[in-house]
């Protein structure tokens, strides 16, 4: 599990928040792309943040923002200038990343708690299958012991003192 599971407070969630992006440059592009993600279509189109729905870029962030964003999307490399001021400006942000990575983490366990009960749906069809082959092969062999006891039928083997089916009904048979 990963450290952030633990959080209780959101001065927690800030400080690492914080702390990674001032420290690690491949979560630092991730969090500049998933902010960018948040701005609706409009903004992203005109470079500016026209909503008030404290999602996305603010409004003096937005442009050059924005522009740096779609930089890391086209697999461009940053400056050493775009990332230091990257750095700084991405640290107010640090609570869309909180409840974006909340998110992530929830859809996460749904989907790892979905794939466990298809498993476990799947075992049980298997050993409901497994079970219903059992019980066919017993009934089978049922019929073959009630023919061979009432009707004096021997099965297809003809081997009656040697046969799987009737091992340990032999000597109640021969009595």
């Amino acid at each position: 599990m990963a450290a952030w599971e633990y959080f209780t407070s959101q001065k927690q969630w800030e400080a690492y928040l914080k702390d990674l992006l001032k420290t690690n440059d491949k979560a630092l592009l991730r969090a500049i792309v998933l902010v960018y993600d948040n701005q609706t279509p409009e903004e992203k189109d005109k470079g500016e943040s026209i909503e008030d729905n404290c999602i996305g870029f603010s409004k003096i962030d937005a442009k050059e923002m924005g522009d740096i964003a779609r930089k890391i999307k086209a697999n461009k490399a940053l400056t050493k200038g775009e990332l230091a001021k990257s750095r700084n400006k991405m640290q107010k942000y640090w609570k869309q990343l909180m409840i974006i990575s909340k998110k992530q983490a929830e859809a996460k366990k749904l989907q790892e708690q979905k794939e466990l009960e298809a498993k476990l749906a799947e075992e049980e069809l298997a050993a409901q299958k497994e079970d219903a082959e059992k019980l066919e092969r017993f009934r089978q062999d049922i019929e073959t012991l009630r023919k061979c006891s009432e009707e004096g039928i021997s099965c297809e083997y003809g081997i009656c003192d040697e046969c799987p089916i009737t091992t340990g009904f032999q000597l109640r048979f021969k009595c």
